[in-house]
């Protein structure tokens, strides 16, 4: 009972804020105030063989709701506030005790996260991922508060990523994680320009700050990068570009440690993306990172059904790592993909295969697959699989 009413309060929440924002965007304001959001039902199966080899299934449901918000304060200024609410009920919560307390760890220098409702059987949590404020001009674009710096050039491996790491597992938060950081970009000629950021954090030792020259040279992208990661030296360099009618894109970043707490890291990533004439797009992957460790059990860490955000110098946590995936449209209203990860050296693999239906306007099924193998010696063994059916609806 108790679930069933969490549940209908979020849910009375949600659409009563979605209905109050509609009557507002029809104010005086509704030239300045926009909003956009969505909310999800997601059901989760996860299953895998225990010690004797049985069968052995968790359920674990979501509710989630998300609000984007922008106000234009004058032809320069805008500020920016987006937040989510979640609801996490379902027999998974008696294997996490401590799950509830674990959503509230916030990662930025004000706690934006609060769990409101932290019970053995359901957890209410909203979290505030972004609440910035924005100076933008013909040559400058400023934004100070909570943010996503996003430096990568690739889709799947980011090496350039040293505000916010990207976990390609974690499907269900389009969005990102956000910093508290400041970001300045100065624009020139010829389509090049400087970008510097400081993300802020409670230990000093830890910041996170960087300069970044963006340029145009011979139809390719090209970027370099210079800063101070946690306790390492950051030098990296990408590039975007086309070999005739498809894209091909690198990132490479060497971590210089400043003391003897670490070791040297080099992670270089490239990709190769083709899309067809009949709607069919393949993307092809690859990862090197010189530090990689032989565990196979360390592939579980990237598991989006834990939510799990990878530390940037472990993108991967073995050495060689290979990436494929091939979409497209099945129907009009139908569309498909298929992901593969491959951890060479380790003998790993992981699939998430994905099925998206159009059931109306603003409202879309989802079914995706997650599985973890590990092949030895011609043997396939499965570390962990998992299902998640979601419903989202957005406005």
């Amino acid at each position: 009972m108790r679930n069933f009413s969490s549940m209908r309060f979020f849910l009375g929440a949600a659409i009563f804020v979605s209905f109050s924002l509609n009557i507002t965007a029809q104010s005086t304001f509704k030239e300045k105030f926009s909003y956009r959001g969505y909310i999800k039902d997601m059901r989760i199966l996860s299953f895998a063989n225990d010690s004797s080899k049985n069968t052995q299934s968790v359920q674990q449901n979501l509710l989630h709701h998300r609000l984007n918000t922008r106000f234009q304060l004058d032809t320069s200024w805008e500020l920016g506030v987006e937040f989510r609410n979640r609801v996490f009920y379902g027999e998974f919560l008696k294997y996490a005790p401590t799950f509830g307390d674990q959503l509230e760890v916030d990662q930025g220098i004000l706690d934006m996260n609060w769990s409101w409702v932290n019970r053995p059987n359901v957890i209410c949590h909203t979290a505030l991922d972004r609440l910035w404020l924005n100076y933008s001009s013909s040559k400058w674009d400023v934004r100070l508060g909570r943010q996503r710096i996003n430096w990568g050039q690739n889709v799947v491996w980011n090496p350039n990523d040293l505000f916010n790491v990207l976990n390609f597992t974690d499907f269900d938060y389009e969005e990102r994680p956000g910093s508290d950081a400041f970001k300045a970009q100065r624009y020139f000629k010829n389509n090049s320009s400087l970008q510097v950021a400081y993300k802020f954090t409670n230990d000093p030792n830890e910041a996170v700050y960087a300069g970044m020259y963006r340029f145009n040279k011979k139809n390719y992208d090209f970027q370099l990068l210079a800063g101070k990661y946690h306790n390492d030296v950051a030098l990296g360099v990408g590039w975007a570009g086309n070999i005739k009618s498809s894209g091909f894109k690198g990132e490479s970043t060497v971590f210089l440690p400043t003391d003897d707490s670490s070791e040297q890291v080099v992670l270089t990533s490239i990709s190769w993306d083709m899309s067809y004439g009949n709607g069919m797009y393949v993307l092809v992957s690859a990862i090197h990172n010189s530090n990689g460790v032989n565990d196979i059990n360390q592939l579980l860490t990237l598991s989006g059904a834990a939510g799990a955000q990878p530390d940037l110098k472990s993108l991967m946590p073995n050495e060689y790592s290979l990436f494929a995936q091939a979409s497209g449209a099945f129907t009009p209203l139908i569309n498909g993909s298929l992901a593969t990860i491959v951890a060479v050296d380790i003998g790993g693999v992981f699939l998430m295969p994905n099925i998206s239906i159009s059931l109306k306007q603003n409202l879309d099924l989802s079914i995706v697959g997650q599985s973890f193998y590990t092949i030895d010696n011609k043997n396939i063994a499965a570390l962990s699989n998992a299902i998640f059916v979601r419903f989202k609806w957005s406005y």
